[in-house]
């Protein structure tokens, strides 16, 4: 394959296939030059009639052949098994599926700061390092040491150098006892990044209502950020939440019709992640850790 080669991947079963074909490809595709960007999707369920949509629509649809475990954990082998059959990819962005929409045009972050993973922390957050222990990792207490006051790189849009993201893989997943653990990846994620070094992209790469320190704004179902008085489109909106009771956006989707802010839920979030903080913050200097 001539020239050079991107590649956008993310993995799906069938209780967010609806959403992937009808928000998540087709904001990419409305929105992203894919000129020089192949889109991955890897099948973890999907149906026939959504599997033939998708791929007449010109996304390479690949059946999962790691399905022992959490998606969110497999994700990251499968698409690893993937780079080193397919090596003419020099970059790869993984991101989520069932709760991301692109509205801008992020195709330059593949050209730059090539050498190093890049990524968008987030300034609320839960101590994640937390639910890590050895029963799900192997050295857990390192992991947790060397990420306790990190702020956390949240694993839902990613871009990596295809090396790097291969390395990433073939290091940390190695650890893992529970493959079905929930929470693995973000973690293993940031272990690796803050080993290595990262660069940390601006927050409208990965906008999060709940974690992000930011105004926003929601015209016609288009996320903005308020800053010094001027609307900024955000590239990517990720309505993230680990249950649908913690999701920062109702009817979160594609188009003027879809996205209706929550800010009782949004609010409540950052007090208890706020709170956790401080609550540990003194534990530890109580026990002098």
């Amino acid at each position: 394959m001539a020239g050079k080669r991107y590649l956008i991947a993310t993995a799906c079963n069938k209780k967010y296939e609806d959403f992937v074909l009808n928000h998540w490809f087709r904001s990419l595709k409305d929105n992203v030059d894919l000129s020089e960007t192949d889109v991955l999707i890897m099948d973890y369920g999907l149906s026939k009639d959504i599997v033939q949509k998708l791929s007449e629509q010109g996304a390479i649809v690949r059946r999962a052949n790691r399905e022992g475990g959490l998606i969110n954990n497999t994700r990251f082998l499968e698409l690893a098994d993937f780079l080193k059959e397919n090596s003419f990819y020099e970059q790869v962005i993984l991101c989520d599926s069932g709760d991301i929409i692109f509205q801008d045009d992020f195709s330059h972050l593949f050209k730059e700061n090539t050498t190093q993973i890049r990524a968008v922390t987030e300034d609320f957050s839960p101590n994640m390092d937390m639910i890590i222990n050895e029963a799900k990792v192997e050295n857990a207490d390192e992991i947790r040491k060397k990420l306790w006051k990190k702020q956390l790189i949240n694993a839902g849009f990613v871009v990596y150098p295809r090396d790097v993201y291969i390395d990433f893989v073939e290091r940390t997943f190695s650890r893992i006892k529970d493959i079905y653990a929930w929470g693995v990846d973000m973690i293993l994620l940031n272990y690796y990044a803050y080993e290595n070094g990262f660069f940390k992209l601006p927050v409208i790469y990965n906008f999060i209502p709940t974690t992000a320190r930011v105004r926003y704004k929601i015209e016609n179902g288009i996320f903005y950020i308020i800053k010094n008085g001027e609307k900024i489109k955000v590239y990517v909106v990720h309505n993230a939440g680990a249950y649908k009771a913690f999701r920062p956006v109702l009817k979160f989707g594609y188009g003027k019709d879809f996205n209706i802010p929550r800010p009782f839920t949004i609010f409540t979030l950052r007090m208890f992640y706020i709170s956790l903080y401080g609550l540990r913050h003194l534990i530890s200097i109580f026990f002098k850790r």
